[in-house]
């Protein structure tokens, strides 16, 4: 029985990833991949104030919750590409799962990876540095 559960279990992931057609390569480590800062830290290592995608990872990589206003947005590989203005003209990248949304949106995000140099072939594009998100919403 135990056998069977298992082979069952085996079929059902090979045919999930079977149907995935992504050329990108989506972070497979857990959100954790920024740098390590105490909540009051604002600055970088070298003194020098944190630009708006390393605050953001920052704050993501604590499981504070994140929004902005979409300002750009690419469908590929079944996920979602946004650039989100976070405040004062500051934006980043981010990618989530294929969502609804569209420009001007306000949307959240809690958990991230980052990736930096990210290299999408379905897109013909290399991002700087991006936000892969754990998950994102519209707010209404």
């Amino acid at each position: 029985m135990k056998q069977l559960s298992i082979l069952a279990l085996s079929a059902a992931l090979l045919g999930l990833l079977g149907c995935s057609d992504s050329t990108d390569t989506p972070p497979t480590t857990t959100p954790a991949a920024t740098p390590t800062a105490t909540p009051q830290q604002t600055t970088a290592p070298t003194g020098q104030p944190l630009n708006p995608q390393q605050q953001a990872a920052m704050d993501a990589a604590k499981g504070m919750p994140k929004q902005g206003v979409v300002k750009e947005l690419l469908h590929a590989s079944g996920y979602t590409y946004m650039n989100v203005d976070t405040g004062a003209g500051k934006s980043i990248w981010i990618a989530a799962t294929m969502m609804r949304v569209k420009n001007e949106d306000n949307v959240q995000w809690a958990d991230a990876a980052v990736m930096r140099n990210f290299n999408s072939k379905s897109l013909h594009r290399t991002f700087d540095e991006i936000l892969f998100v754990s998950s994102a919403s519209v707010v209404k």
